[in-house]
């Protein structure tokens, strides 16, 4: 047990490293955050299954704000963009491979529990990204309330489905 609460802190402390690294510095932070990837990947005990559900939800993850972008809720400099027709930077995708690393570990109190995930989400998402605009690390193209309303629905949505995910990845495991 004392192990498992170790483990809970650990990968919340690693994951909130990667959300200020990459909110405070941005492309600057790619490889320190790619690194912080690597790191725990290299030392998760749930290797395999937190890589699957990294490498999905970091595409997954740049879908969705590529569509928050293009719609406009959010919008990003010329500078922040560093990969070709590619409307978002890639320190935010990162960052939803960091998130999706949670699932397994300090975010476990969500699992199997759909509703809370999707009030969890609703709630803190929209914190997040409207505290990243504090920073300038985005900008919002709309205003507070009509930004938290859009992310906390999507996030209502994009929360759970991590989960669910999770649960098919470990099935998947044992099957094969």
């Amino acid at each position: 047990m004392k192990d498992d609460v170790v483990v809970k802190v650990a990968n919340f402390v690693w994951f909130q490293s990667i959300w200020w690294l990459v909110i405070l510095f941005q492309n600057q932070a790619l490889l320190a955050v790619v690194g912080l990837l690597i790191i725990w990947l290299w030392f998760s005990s749930k290797r395999q299954d937190d890589l699957k559900l990294m490498v999905s939800m970091f595409i997954i993850g740049t879908f969705i704000d590529t569509a928050l972008t293009v719609s406009g809720v959010f919008t990003f400099t010329e500078e922040q963009t560093n990969i070709p027709l590619l409307p978002i930077p890639i320190w935010l995708s990162l960052l939803w491979a960091g998130f999706a690393g949670t699932v397994y570990h300090s975010l476990t109190m969500f699992k199997g529990r759909p509703l809370l995930a999707a009030v969890g989400g609703a709630i803190f998402a929209p914190l997040s990204y409207i505290a990243g605009a504090n920073f300038d690390a985005v900008e919002l193209g709309f205003s507070i309330p009509t930004t938290f309303v859009i992310i906390g629905i999507v996030w209502s949505i994009a929360f759970p489905f991590c989960f669910y995910l999770s649960t098919v990845f470990v099935s998947s495991d044992t099957q094969t």
